[in-house]
Protein backbone atom coordinates (compact mmCIF):
# COMPACT_ATOMS: atom_id res chain seq x y z
CA UNK A 1 0.00 0.00 0.00
CA UNK A 2 1.16 3.53 -0.82
CA UNK A 3 0.03 6.57 1.11
CA UNK A 4 1.13 10.14 1.70
CA UNK A 5 3.01 10.56 4.96
CA UNK A 6 1.85 12.85 7.73
CA UNK A 7 4.20 14.68 10.11
CA UNK A 8 3.42 11.98 12.70
CA UNK A 9 4.96 9.37 10.34
CA UNK A 10 8.36 11.05 10.08
CA UNK A 11 9.96 9.19 12.98
CA UNK A 12 8.97 5.89 11.33
CA UNK A 13 11.31 6.69 8.43
CA UNK A 14 14.47 6.99 10.55
CA UNK A 15 15.51 3.29 10.36
CA UNK A 16 15.20 3.33 6.56
CA UNK A 17 17.03 6.66 6.33
CA UNK A 18 19.91 5.21 8.33
CA UNK A 19 20.03 2.19 5.98
CA UNK A 20 20.02 4.53 2.98
CA UNK A 21 22.92 6.53 4.41
CA UNK A 22 24.85 3.37 5.28
CA UNK A 23 24.62 2.12 1.69
CA UNK A 24 26.29 5.16 0.11
CA UNK A 25 29.78 6.50 0.62
CA UNK A 26 28.51 9.95 -0.43
CA UNK A 27 26.04 10.33 2.44
CA UNK A 28 27.23 11.07 5.97
CA UNK A 29 25.98 12.34 9.29
CA UNK A 30 22.25 11.61 9.23
CA UNK A 31 20.33 13.47 11.95
CA UNK A 32 16.83 12.22 12.70
CA UNK A 33 15.96 15.50 14.44
CA UNK A 34 17.05 17.58 11.45
CA UNK A 35 15.24 15.24 9.04
CA UNK A 36 11.99 15.61 10.97
CA UNK A 37 12.29 19.39 11.35
CA UNK A 38 13.00 19.98 7.65
CA UNK A 39 10.23 17.69 6.42
CA UNK A 40 7.68 19.06 8.91
CA UNK A 41 8.36 22.52 7.46
CA UNK A 42 8.24 21.32 3.84
CA UNK A 43 5.02 19.36 4.38
CA UNK A 44 3.33 22.25 6.23
CA UNK A 45 4.15 24.60 3.35
CA UNK A 46 2.59 22.22 0.81
CA UNK A 47 5.88 22.19 -1.13
CA UNK A 48 7.17 18.89 0.23
CA UNK A 49 5.71 15.41 0.16
CA UNK A 50 6.75 11.95 1.30
CA UNK A 51 5.07 8.82 0.03
CA UNK A 52 5.30 5.67 2.13
CA UNK A 53 5.36 2.06 1.01
CA UNK A 54 3.62 0.04 3.73
CA UNK A 55 3.68 -3.70 4.27
CA UNK A 56 1.45 -4.93 7.05
CA UNK A 57 1.44 -1.50 8.65
CA UNK A 58 5.24 -1.29 8.64
CA UNK A 59 7.15 1.28 6.57
CA UNK A 60 9.08 -0.62 3.88
CA UNK A 61 10.12 2.35 1.76
CA UNK A 62 9.66 6.01 1.03
CA UNK A 63 10.10 8.70 -1.57
CA UNK A 64 10.36 12.35 -0.58
CA UNK A 65 10.39 15.31 -2.90
CA UNK A 66 9.81 19.02 -3.11
CA UNK A 67 8.32 21.40 -5.63
CA UNK A 68 9.65 24.87 -6.34
CA UNK A 69 9.78 27.44 -9.10
CA UNK A 70 12.79 26.98 -11.37
CA UNK A 71 15.00 29.97 -10.47
CA UNK A 72 15.28 31.51 -13.94
CA UNK A 73 12.02 30.62 -15.70
CA UNK A 74 9.62 30.27 -12.78
CA UNK A 75 8.31 26.96 -14.14
CA UNK A 76 7.21 24.46 -11.50
CA UNK A 77 9.74 21.70 -10.85
CA UNK A 78 9.37 18.65 -8.62
CA UNK A 79 12.66 17.17 -7.40
CA UNK A 80 13.07 13.89 -5.59
CA UNK A 81 15.21 14.22 -2.46
CA UNK A 82 15.25 10.56 -1.48
CA UNK A 83 13.87 7.29 -2.75
CA UNK A 84 14.66 4.23 -0.71
CA UNK A 85 13.02 0.83 -0.41
CA UNK A 86 14.21 -1.86 1.98
CA UNK A 87 15.89 -4.86 0.34
CA UNK A 88 12.94 -7.21 0.75
CA UNK A 89 10.50 -4.86 -0.99
CA UNK A 90 12.45 -3.38 -3.90
CA UNK A 91 10.07 -4.71 -6.54
CA UNK A 92 7.36 -2.45 -5.13
CA UNK A 93 9.38 0.78 -5.23
CA UNK A 94 7.93 1.94 -8.55
CA UNK A 95 4.60 2.53 -6.83
CA UNK A 96 6.32 5.30 -4.88
CA UNK A 97 7.57 6.89 -8.09
CA UNK A 98 4.10 6.83 -9.70
CA UNK A 99 2.59 8.49 -6.63
CA UNK A 100 5.25 11.21 -6.77
CA UNK A 101 4.73 11.81 -10.48
CA UNK A 102 0.97 12.13 -9.95
CA UNK A 103 1.56 14.59 -7.07
CA UNK A 104 3.85 16.68 -9.32
CA UNK A 105 1.16 16.76 -12.02
CA UNK A 106 -1.52 17.82 -9.52
CA UNK A 107 0.78 20.61 -8.30
CA UNK A 108 1.16 21.89 -11.87
CA UNK A 109 4.85 21.08 -12.24
CA UNK A 110 6.20 21.06 -15.78
CA UNK A 111 9.19 18.87 -14.94
CA UNK A 112 10.34 16.13 -12.56
CA UNK A 113 13.98 15.78 -11.60
CA UNK A 114 15.18 12.53 -10.09
CA UNK A 115 18.43 11.98 -8.22
CA UNK A 116 20.77 9.07 -8.82
CA UNK A 117 23.64 8.30 -6.46
CA UNK A 118 26.36 6.69 -8.55
CA UNK A 119 27.08 4.09 -5.87
CA UNK A 120 23.45 2.99 -5.52
CA UNK A 121 22.34 0.55 -8.24
CA UNK A 122 23.83 2.68 -11.05
CA UNK A 123 23.00 0.49 -14.06
CA UNK A 124 19.57 -0.60 -12.87
CA UNK A 125 18.37 2.87 -11.98
CA UNK A 126 19.70 4.35 -15.22
CA UNK A 127 17.63 1.80 -17.14
CA UNK A 128 14.53 2.53 -15.04
CA UNK A 129 14.84 6.27 -15.61
CA UNK A 130 15.33 5.72 -19.33
CA UNK A 131 12.20 3.57 -19.56
CA UNK A 132 10.27 6.31 -17.74
CA UNK A 133 11.32 8.88 -20.34
CA UNK A 134 14.03 10.67 -18.36
CA UNK A 135 17.21 12.01 -19.93
CA UNK A 136 20.48 12.60 -18.11
CA UNK A 137 20.79 16.36 -17.79
CA UNK A 138 23.51 17.11 -15.28
CA UNK A 139 26.21 15.42 -13.25
CA UNK A 140 27.17 16.59 -9.78
CA UNK A 141 30.68 16.07 -8.47
CA UNK A 142 31.36 15.78 -4.75
CA UNK A 143 34.47 16.76 -2.81
CA UNK A 144 34.46 16.34 0.97
CA UNK A 145 35.69 19.43 2.82
CA UNK A 146 34.76 19.14 6.49
CA UNK A 147 32.22 17.54 8.80
CA UNK A 148 30.54 20.81 9.86
CA UNK A 149 26.84 21.46 9.47
CA UNK A 150 25.48 24.49 7.67
CA UNK A 151 23.10 26.62 9.71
Amino acid sequence: MIREATPEDLSLLEPLARQFYAESRFLDGFSGERFEAIWRELMASGRGVIFLLLDGGQVAGGLGGVMYPEPYSGAGVATEFFWYVGAGHRGSGMKLYWAFEEWARRKGCSQIRMVHLTDSMPEQLSRVYGRLGFEAAETHYVKALSKGAVA
